[in-house]
């Protein structure tokens, strides 16, 4: 009969069942990491959308109301100005909007085509991004009006949670500005478009491009 030691025999993973198990691990990572990482995609563009719903929204009520809307400007705090909204938002008298529409601007910056091959010239409002220090910043000056009310009355439109969080891929440089837009075949067809600016960059000179629409019918 064999003497009791008190000791518990044990046995040891081999070094072909822990290649096994490492083997196994990758796999499972191989085919978890892309779908985690699509979720986390997904969930970002998801989150946009719902900004750009957000903005879309107030700015409709606004226009639609056609509202009359109070507003100063920095260089004269204590002046008070009256705009009604249609008159600010659709403004056709700056500059801006003239060189778009007889195509001084690069083509494929402001022109589109609609649902049904139809070209039209796309018209940016005020715009969001790295230039306009965290606010809404008018194209042209009589869209001042528009600007300063998402600025100061829009609730839960103008803070940080305006950070743009999708990145479709091979986009570069990376979508850092919104615009809220309206087609000039159709003024009442107001868009939020994303796009870029790049200080260094000849080609996103000015507030920056629209790239792709994010609400209403996302393009990206």
């Amino acid at each position: 009969m064999e003497k009791y030691t008190g000791r518990i025999k044990t046995k040891g993973f081999t070094l072909i069942e822990i290649i096994v198990v490492i083997s196994v691990l990758g796999v499972l990572m191989a085919i978890l990491v892309p779908s985690l990482l699509g979720y986390v995609r997904k969930a970002r563009r998801t989150s946009d959308i719902a900004t750009a719903k957000e903005i879309y929204n107030n700015v409709v009520q606004v226009i639609s109301e056609d509202k009359r809307i109070a507003w100063t400007t920095p260089s004269a705090p204590n002046n008070v100005f009256y705009s009604n909204a249609q008159e600010s938002f659709y403004s056709t008298k700056g500059s801006s909007y003239k060189a778009i529409m007889n195509g001084s601007y690069k083509a494929q910056w402001f022109t589109k085509v609609d649902e049904e091959g139809n070209i039209y010239h796309l018209i940016p409002v005020v715009t969001y991004g790295p230039r306009t220090n965290r606010k809404w910043l008018k194209i042209e000056q009589e869209q001042e009006a528009i600007a300063y009310y998402l600025n100061n009355e829009a609730a839960g439109i103008s803070d940080k949670g305006l950070k743009i969080k999708y990145q479709p891929k091979g986009q570069d440089p990376d979508l850092n500005t919104w615009f809220v837009c309206y087609r000039s075949n159709d003024v009442s067809q107001v868009e939020i478009w994303v796009g870029c600016w790049k200080s260094n960059d000849p080609d996103y000179n000015g507030s920056g491009v629209p790239v792709y629409r994010v609400y209403p019918d996302p393009t990206y």
